[in-house]
């Protein structure tokens, strides 16, 4: 199921569930200038609201802290390493930046340790050809941005901010993802002035702090050299965690024989990090460019591996520990990217939008661009449904042949819809039906692995500003249930298409009703 909500409304829907697990020992977090976020969307949020006035927060990947495995550190302008809240410490830092659970049962983090070096920066050219930037770190500084808007669940975390000199907004949703042990970061970074911004240049830096060796660890880069301009989006790596975020500024490297635009594995041990400058070419007004981050960590290196097997981003660093050479046996940590790779996510079935993860079979997707391909991973059945606005059409991926029915409540409105990627069904136009603010996908053969995050990838257009939108899996007649917390969403844009239309019969597991195909 996938849940969106308006993120001002997020907490007031939390809290009203009357969740048990108790937070007491993180509050108050209001006076705060950040805050946490858990690995799991079921917490009390009594002694975290109301988290809507602060400037950050930690995020834990479970709804139950004392259940949680990964922690994440996020400053009100989306970067990392946030002052721990009361309550949550770990053992070799007053920062959580990106901490993980040890199997002692102690939190270490792998970013604030010795430097709060972690942060990002946009610069683009405006109109009059002057390369303006924004960028945040609290280590190497902050200048350019201004009004930042920032909101939190236990699970979730978003901020909202823009360039001080032209109008590009930068947004960063972050959740956990298909990889229980990983946070996703989705970033949008949108032009609202009226003219075309070009050369759109995103850089991401962090110094890798690994314990129990946090000043002299192993760093990996995989997927640089095929990710390179112009094939990739990728201008610009190397291991200088301590790099300015400014991306007008060159960012260099740490010498240990060469880290630029190459990969490497396990170079070190030395006391280094990632910094990475991805150019999106040109936004015209109204355009948006959006991909993804994901921190994480796993208990070794082959848990690494196959969260990045998992959720297949196009470029990424692991960060290991010293101990005894790379300690392949000992926690590793990672830092990756998706949606760099010269194709923005949801511009294919291939290419999907992927979800948030807070709880098993709730998938959310944070302020969806329109008109673009999203996958919860689905099963043989989905409800659709806004809680304003309207649907005005959709598409459905390839290779499912001609079984698929749209239904609106218990209605059968179409019959064996063609499911090639490319038929785009319009409400009105195809089925003369306006105003729809749910519908249901169901006899979708084969049934689809929950388990894999391409299974489904559905084309969706909806009126402006519309939202929250939810999409519930249905297996074996059974809805999944609601999700105890909730990320809010704000929903943008239209979706469309156009066909021929014609009438037939068919008897349902419900009734027989008059229905509409597209074909």
């Amino acid at each position: 199921m996938t849940i969106i909500q308006n993120l001002s409304n997020s907490l007031l829907a939390s809290a009203a569930l009357g969740l048990a697990t108790s937070l007491s020992a993180l509050s108050p977090q209001v006076a705060q200038a950040g805050a946490v976020i858990f690995n799991n969307a079921a917490p009390s949020l009594g002694a975290l609201s109301p988290q809507v006035a602060q400037a950050g927060a930690v995020i834990f990947n479970n709804a139950d802290p004392s259940l949680a495995s990964v922690a994440l550190g996020v400053n009100g302008a989306g970067h990392l390493n946030f002052p721990n809240p009361l309550g949550f410490r770990p053992v070799n830092s007053g920062w959580t930046g990106l901490s993980y659970r040890f199997p002692d049962g102690t939190w270490r983090d792998a970013t604030s340790p010795g430097c709060l070096c972690e942060g990002w920066g946009v610069a683009v050219t405006d109109p009059s050809s002057n390369r303006v930037a924004g960028w945040v770190n609290e280590a190497s500084g902050s200048g350019g941005l201004t009004g930042v808007v920032f909101r939190s669940t236990t699970t979730t975390a978003s901020s909202s901010i823009q360039l001080a000199s032209y109008p590009v907004g930068i947004q960063h949703f972050y959740g956990v993802s298909l990889a229980p042990n990983v946070f996703q970061g989705n970033v949008t970074i949108t032009n609202s002035g009226t003219d075309t911004v070009t050369d759109v240049v995103y850089r991401r830096v962090m110094d890798w702090d690994v314990p129990p060796t946090e000043f002299s660890e192993y760093v990996s880069h995989f997927g640089v050299a095929s990710n390179l301009e112009p094939a990739g989006n990728v201008r610009f790596a190397s291991n200088n965690g301590f790099a300015t975020s400014d991306p007008r500024v060159g960012p260099g490297q740490i010498w240990l024989g060469g880290s630029i635009n190459v990969d490497f594995f396990q170079q070190g041990p030395a006391d280094h990090g990632s910094v990475f400058d991805f150019a999106f070419g040109d936004l015209a007004p109204g355009q948006s460019r959006t991909f993804n981050i994901f921190y994480g960590a796993a208990a070794d290196l082959a848990g690494a591996q196959a969260a990045i097997a998992a959720l297949d981003p196009d470029v990424w660093s692991f960060g290991q520990s010293s101990a005894s050479g790379p300690a392949d046996n000992s926690p590793t940590f990672l830092f990756a990217f998706g949606g760099v790779g010269g194709q923005e996510p949801g511009t294919t079935p291939q290419n999907p939008v992927l979800p948030f993860v807070p709880a098993p079979r709730v998938f959310i997707f944070p302020a969806p661009t329109p008109r673009r391909w999203f996958d919860p991973p689905f099963v043989s059945r989905f409800d659709y449904s806004l809680g304003s606005g309207e649907f005005l059409s959709f598409i459905l991926p390839p290779g499912f042949g001609t079984t698929i029915d749209l239904y609106v409540g218990d209605t059968l409105i179409a019959s064996d819809l063609t499911a090639d990627g490319l038929t785009e069904y319009f409400f009105l136009s195809d089925f003369g039906l306006d105003d729809i603010a749910g519908f249901s996908l169901r006899d979708i053969l084969p049934p689809v692995d929950a388990a894999d995050p391409t299974a489904f990838p559905t084309f969706l257009d909806f009126t402006p500003g519309a939202g929250p939108l939810t999409m519930r899996a249905v297996e074996s007649g059974v809805v999944v249930p609601e999700p105890n917390s909730l990320l809010g969403l704000f929903a943008l844009g239209t979706l469309g298409a156009a066909s021929t239309l014609k009438r037939k019969l068919k008897a349902s597991q419900f009734t027989e009703k008059e229905t509409t195909k597209v074909g």
